[in-house]
């Protein structure tokens, strides 16, 4: 199996928009609630397309040398910044961070970095000696304008993963470089492609979660609706008593991958068997993901807080096919994964990742090198590796 457009982005652009939620939220919400409140259609939303123009800033620091190295980052969540700014400690050189104004980025808050608007990107990256040139990708318009550039100014240039990779994954940009989480992820990215090199870095995302000392082993504090907090010390009154060892299932109605029926219909089969809690996915707004949380609830089911970490939960967690559940193996949490009725691709995806599903063993921590990923991201760049 490949990714559906190997090489166009046009092509992935046009699959993305045409992934109406309607027929398919209409579906899922209807199975649900059928019992409960018959003759109610459900409520549908319309995507919002489209985007105003994009104000540019780029962040400076001098460094060691005459090379320069360009990072395009188009959104502030932790994992694009895991993945791009945490080689920055690393990089010896000059580095500029493009960037667009309305995000903050904490990385680039001393007073190391200098600030610039670019009215002009383009013209404003020229002359200033870039020597290479790393994003998560060019499906978006930071990404996209820094690997139009770099093509054509002939700098060498680099695509980070970021996060788990499965079909409908956006193509990558021509003659890049991928560092990759894995060698399975980085020939199932390539997708045969000849133009592409690839390394093998490893998830910063993963190593960090492996060497979180206030990880579930470590933890000092009561996750919220399970006990009184520590004291002073660092204990907590009636602490064997505290955790929460009911499973939590990890949201995604937001996945444009797979089809609500199957996402909504794999929650609820867990929480209803398994007494499991739902914590819905961070893009989980819209009117019908919102219907189906009221009848989730109405049905007796928990919802946590859409922005619990996996980490804060320390619970045992189930998902479709969302990459917390490596993020939970590595932590030392049960993880495992259900979805009745879906589809081939989710299948190879769980195989490719080590995903167990749920009713035996869980899913193992995958292998985290003892390496820093971001050290040898910064390695790379600086032409050392």
């Amino acid at each position: 199996m490949t990714l559906i457009h190997p090489r166009s982005l046009e092509r992935w652009q046009e699959w993305r928009g045409s992934r109406s939620r309607t027929d398919a939220a209409r579906a899922a919400v209807a199975g649900l609630v059928r019992s409960a409140r018959p003759g109610k259609a459900a409520r549908t939303a319309r995507e919002s397309t489209g985007a105003a123009a994009t104000s540019l800033v780029l962040h400076s620091r001098s460094g060691e040398g005459s090379g320069r190295i360009l990072v395009g980052v188009d959104s502030a969540t932790a994992t694009a910044r895991d993945a791009l700014l945490t080689a920055l400690p690393y990089l010896h050189v000059p580095v500029d961070v493009l960037a667009p104004a309305s995000i903050e980025l904490p990385e680039l808050a001393d007073t190391d970095w200098e600030r610039e608007n670019l009215p002009a990107a383009r013209a404003g990256l020229e002359g200033r000696g870039i020597t290479s040139a790393i994003t998560l990708g060019w499906h978006l318009p930071v990404g996209r304008l820094v690997h139009e550039w770099a093509l054509e100014a002939d700098v060498p240039s680099a695509v980070v993963q970021h996060t788990a990779v499965t079909p409908y994954t956006p193509p990558l940009p021509p003659q890049t470089t991928l560092l990759a989480w894995s060698d399975a992820d980085a020939e199932f990215h390539r997708s045969g492609r000849d133009d592409l090199e690839v390394r093998t870095v490893g998830s910063q995302w993963l190593w960090q979660a492996a060497h979180d000392v206030a990880g579930p082993a470590g933890t000092g504090h009561a996750i919220a609706g399970t006990g009184p907090a520590p004291d002073e010390a660092g204990t907590v009154a009636g602490e064997s008593d505290r955790s929460d060892e009911r499973p939590v299932f990890l949201g995604q109605l937001d996945a444009l991958e797979l089809p609500r029926r199957i996402t909504a219909g794999a929650a609820y089969s867990v929480c209803r068997s398994a007494g499991a809690s739902y914590r819905p996915g961070p893009g989980e707004r819209d009117p019908v993901a919102r219907g189906v949380h009221t009848v989730l609830r109405r049905r007796g089911i928990d919802l946590e807080d859409p922005a619990a970490t996996v980490a804060e939960l320390c619970r045992p967690v189930v998902s479709v096919f969302s990459p917390e559940v490596l993020e939970a193996a590595v932590r030392g949490l049960p993880a495992w994964v259900h979805a009745p009725r879906a589809p081939s691709w989710v299948h190879e995806y769980w195989e490719r990742y080590g995903m167990r599903r749920a009713g035996g063993p869980a899913t193992p921590a995958p292998p985290v090198a003892a390496d820093e990923p971001a050290r040898l991201i910064a390695q790379i760049l600086e032409g050392g590796a």
